[in-house]
């Protein structure tokens, strides 16, 4: 005895699956919502994290910096006279390309937070600092120009950077990777609670699914409804949780606006950021579809 099966614009447009009533599938907006939450401000920060690392990452590239300590006598002569031996000692230095005297005003503006608006002007023995930029691919001995510029001007001292920019530079990437970890773990929940919830509810909906099956209803469709059914909710609850997570950082970023740029870095999300985490309610709401429809599919195939 065969059956007729059903027409298939039949099955594109109808809902055999009383799947709407169903009170386990309507946890699936919050479950999501709230990893999409979650999954929104962790990629947040590693996006920022990524963008500060880049940045002092690019501001410290061939950048040098010498020290040169006040005259004994406190004269500021004196301590221009030292400025303008230790220039002319960088400028003649193969692979630099730049020395830039700092002006004293804008040493004055970097201890502003810890000794005040006054340190400028204060009678205090502030060491003066050259801002050294090197030549593309510049191969410079720091060993002989530390000599020639100790030899020179007694307690002057040259920093490349690099200790610190490499441990500042591990310091953020071990960040973002925790950051990029902590997305994987919480997409890793959120998908096993699509399938966990997706098979309770062919669990409940299982004679009504045999029913379908002997009036000629392919695995495929019955899949196709879970699918669209669990895509509806999952972009129901990422919408809503992405858009939770996009008001707190934009509610973070109001309230730090105020703070001293010079105490903290410049942690923002560039156009490009919003736009990616614009997106992902479609790539959650996806994900859930696709886990829905393979879950389904394995769990047809054993009943079959």
């Amino acid at each position: 005895m065969s059956y007729p099966r059903l027409a298939t614009i039949d099955m594109v447009k109808r809902t055999d699956l009383p799947l709407s009533d169903d009170s386990t599938i309507r946890l699936v907006p919050w479950i999501v919502g709230t990893m999409a939450y979650l999954a929104a401000l962790a990629m947040a920060a590693a996006l920022t994290l990524s963008n500060v690392a880049s940045e002092w990452s690019d501001g410290l590239e061939g950048a040098l910096t010498v020290q040169i300590p006040a005259a004994p006598n406190g004269e500021a002569d004196a301590t221009d006279a030292r400025i303008v031996a230790a220039v002319r000692i960088l400028l003649k230095t193969e692979g630099i390309d730049s020395a830039r005297p700092v002006p004293l005003a804008e040493i004055g503006e970097m201890l502003e937070p810890w000794l005040g608006s006054t340190a400028a002007t204060a009678d205090l023995p502030i060491p003066r600092v050259i801002d050294i930029r090197l030549k593309k691919s510049a191969d410079v001995d720091f060993t002989a120009l530390r000599t020639r510029l100790e030899k020179v001007i007694p307690g002057a001292s040259l920093e490349t950077h690099e200790k610190w920019r490499n441990s500042l530079l591990l310091l953020f990437r071990s960040i973002e990777a925790v950051a990029i970890i902590v997305i994987l773990l919480i997409s890793a929940v959120a998908l096993a609670a699509i399938i966990l919830t997706t098979r309770s509810v062919l669990a409940v909906h299982h004679e009504v699914v045999e029913l379908l099956h002997l009036i000629g209803a392919q695995d495929t469709y019955i899949a196709e409804q879970f699918q669209r059914h669990a895509f509806r909710l999952a972009l129901k609850g990422s919408i809503g949780g992405t858009a939770c997570a996009l008001a707190t950082l934009v509610s973070i970023s109001l309230l730090t606006r105020d703070l001293d740029a010079s105490l903290l870095p410049t942690a923002t999300l560039t156009y490009w950021h919003w736009l990616v985490l614009a997106a992902l309610p479609t790539a959650e709401a996806y994900g859930a579809m696709f886990t829905a429809r393979v879950t389904i599919l394995r769990a047809l195939k054993r009943m079959g």
